[in-house]
């Protein structure tokens, strides 16, 4: 292996490879040279990218190797540190080999502070050939634990991809994994929706669900009028244990088969919906299309079933210990009691869960944040006091309406009050293409049919013609807007689903809408907050104004319905004082509170215990209202209101993504799989498409004194 350095951290740079038959000449444009002895250890010798993420094969042979690794501008890069698409390029490297028998490394050339640095570092370190040998075992040691890694995660991945098809295009809970002895799967075939909406909505509910359809599988059966089943159904809806004959199974059957009253009632039997066939994933690099196989299948005639016989186990179910395979398990009894009218149930039972939830959609849309690896207030008790809650928002994509919490629905907005335009100037980089808010639109949609439609990589061979002419169109922008621009709805947000929301001053108020000018103001759009009682709201503005173009793609909010849930979070560290950032960083008090730490019981880094608590303990990423303030592009910094003074509060946060892959412990339960094997678009974590300053959040602070006191963007 060979390890590239670059002076950029983040972003593109300009870098080339070359294969040459003899050592090439060496231009003197390059600044920093030094040449390495190499031999592939196997017939694919790739460039890779730092994170994995994109490889290219060099074809090289497997032979002896001289490369010789050229940098320009690499100080400019480590200065620079991020660099954005739209910018001009800082470093450039050219990477050459050509075959050479092994020779002792060699700087060539040096002019950079960081090359200077790093050969610094590297002629300090001497080694013996017993240690070079030992650090050869150890690289190859590397490397195949990581080829064993991604066989592993390839395997995993392709179990996921058939496991989501499997569950109806969803991942299933481990709740739900834990049902597989239940009826789960054949209720799957019938509604898959359903299943997941009955895992979402708690006991409570899935209580209610289970005693509705046995009650309704014993009506369709005309058991009802049967006394010894009436009292069951009782008994199984006041919460007691079931009577006799139903607290023994064998009592049970002899009852059914001897109890002369019990109708001879028949339907026939119901048939799930032919759903599509498996389709396995493509391999990457492969560009061949992937065969479905459709089995032969005859078409089979219904017969009838004695509903009896399907309407009492519905009973026995509905009485299980575990609310969950209750409630599934009645359902499917019951669905198999209506026989062919099975929809009738379906419709009742996602009624039964609607009068909860709202509707079967919004339990889709339950999200729920894993618990905290440990309560912090056991390792520094002081940390009490200072817990705030938040209401993370979850984002999910919907169709919203004008009377949901959203982001980037459309507003409960008068039609009698003006729409707010951005009066500032605006100016083009002349690097980026303007496009349209319907132009954004159209390339996702093709982008997302793309992304989940099989065929072979790289993805362009899976565009039609159509989709291609679209986007060549898209790709010419659109002129640049000239004169005021119409914002943009980024948020709508009822106090009835945000509590925390309520403004001082303002007990009418219950509605809270945030707008954007679609373009930087310096550095990223400016916002602007309305409050207002939506009662007062009669008449709503049909077709709000939308910009003729926006800057960048990022700054439109895919639309979104919420999954409100409350938190509680503590500051970010370098909010704390100086005693209690002290007491975090002490390894005996984690050690003292039985922490599973990923280092055991070996004492480790004060950063280390700093980072575990900023990272994965404080504040929550993604959308949310109220909290602490979630620091890391700059220090921490006084919030002062500037009309009188006040520290400000955090208000909403408007993130560019819900959680990092690299830090689980905020992806919700119902994410956790999908967080890293979902290759469809949207990418599940950031659900409203949103990039906002290469990736950051942008948090609104208001005034706790009054609502028209100006508001604060900070950009973390």
């Amino acid at each position: 292996m060979i390890l590239l350095l670059t002076g950029l951290y983040t972003g593109g740079v300009g870098f080339a490879v070359e294969v040459h038959d003899e050592a090439p000449v060496l231009d003197p444009v390059w600044e920093d040279v030094m040449e390495v002895s190499f031999r592939p250890e196997s017939e694919h010798t790739r460039v890779m990218q730092g994170d994995g993420e994109a490889a290219w094969d060099l074809a090289l042979p497997r032979a002896d190797y001289r490369v010789r690794y050229c940098a320009r501008g690499m100080d400019e890069g480590t200065e620079l540190s991020t660099r954005a698409a739209e910018e001009p390029q800082v470093d450039s490297y050219l990477l050459q080999f050509w075959p050479a028998p092994p020779s002792p490394d060699g700087v060539i050339r040096h002019t950079s502070r960081l090359a200077g640095q790093l050969h610094g570092y590297a002629r300090a370190t001497p080694r013996t050939p017993e240690q070079r040998a030992e650090a050869e075992r150890l690289t190859r040691e590397v490397f195949q634990r990581a080829a064993e890694e991604r066989a592993e995660r390839a395997a995993e991945e392709r179990r996921l991809h058939y496991e989501m098809w499997e569950w109806g295009g969803r991942l299933p809970s481990e709740r739900l994994r834990g049902a597989r002895e239940s009826n789960v799967l054949d209720l799957l075939r019938f509604d898959s929706d359903l299943v997941h909406a009955l895992d979402a909505v708690g006991p409570e509910v899935q209580r209610a669900v289970a005693s509705v359809a046995a009650r309704r599988a014993c009506e369709a059966a005309g058991l009802t009028g049967l006394p010894w089943v009436a009292q069951a159904l009782s008994a199984l809806a006041e919460g007691r244990p079931l009577p006799s004959p139903f607290d023994d199974t064998e009592r049970l059957r002899e009852t059914l088969r001897s109890d002369p009253r019990v109708p001879d009632t028949s339907v026939l039997e119901a048939i799930p919906p032919e759903r599509p066939p498996y389709v396995p994933p493509t391999s990457a690099g492969t560009r061949s299309e992937v065969v479905v196989m459709h089995p032969a299948v005859t078409p089979r005639t219904p017969g009838r079933i004695s509903q009896p016989h399907f309407a009492l186990p519905a009973v026995l179910a509905a009485a299980g210990p575990a609310p969950l395979t209750a409630a599934l398990d009645a359902v499917s009894h019951a669905l198999h009691t209506y026989g062919q009218h099975y929809p009738e149930l379906l419709e009742e039972i996602r009624s039964v869960c609607g009068e909860r939830v709202g509707s079967i959609d919004a339990a889709l849309r339950i999200r729920t944040t894993p618990p905290r690896l440990v309560d912090i207030t056991a390792v520094v008790p002081q940390l009490a006091s200072l817990a705030r809650t938040a209401t993370r928002l979850h984002p999910r994509p919907g169709s919203p309406t004008p009377h949901d919490s959203s982001v980037g629905g459309p507003l409960l907005w008068p039609a009698d009050e003006p729409w707010p335009y951005c009066e500032k100037p605006h100016e083009w980089d002349r690097v980026n293409e303007i496009l349209s808010p319907d132009d954004v639109r159209q390339r996702r949609r093709i982008r997302a049919a793309v992304a989940n439609r099989p065929g072979g990589d790289p993805p362009v061979t899976r565009y039609t013609s159509e989709e291609l002419a679209i986007e060549e169109r898209i790709n010419a922008g659109r002129p640049w807007p000239e004169g005021p621009i119409a914002m943009l709805p980024v948020a709508q947000l009822y106090v009835r689903d945000v509590p925390l929301l309520r403004p001082p001053g303002q007990a009418e108020a219950d509605l809270l809408q945030v707008l954007w000018c679609p373009f930087d103001h310096p550095a990223q759009p400016e916002t602007a907050l309305f409050w207002r009682s939506a009662a007062a709201v009669t008449d709503i503005l049909d077709t709000p104004p939308e910009p003729p173009s926006v800057q960048f793609p990022g700054y439109l909010p895919e639309p979104c319905l919420l999954a409100p849930e409350q938190i509680t979070e503590y500051p970010h560290f370098m909010e704390l004082s100086k005693e209690l950032q002290r007491q975090l960083e002490d390894w005996r008090r984690w050690q003292a509170t039985g922490t599973p730490l990923d280092r055991a019981d070996t004492p480790c880094s004060k950063a280390y215990y700093a980072e575990l608590y900023t990272d994965r303990l404080s504040t929550a990423p993604g959308w949310k209202v109220g909290g602490w303030t979630r620091w890391g592009l700059t220090d921490p910094e006084p919030r002062l209101c500037s009309s009188c003074g006040t520290q400000m509060d955090p208000l909403l946060t408007i993130a560019s993504a819900e959680w990092n892959a690299h830090i689980p412990d905020w992806i919700p339960g119902q994410d956790q799989a999908r967080s890293w094997s979902s290759t469809t678009e949207p990418d599940p974590s950031n659900p409203t498409m949103l990039d906002l300053a290469r990736g950051y959040d942008l948090q609104l602070h208001v005034c706790p004194v009054s609502p028209r006191h100006p508001h604060i963007e900070l950009i973390q």
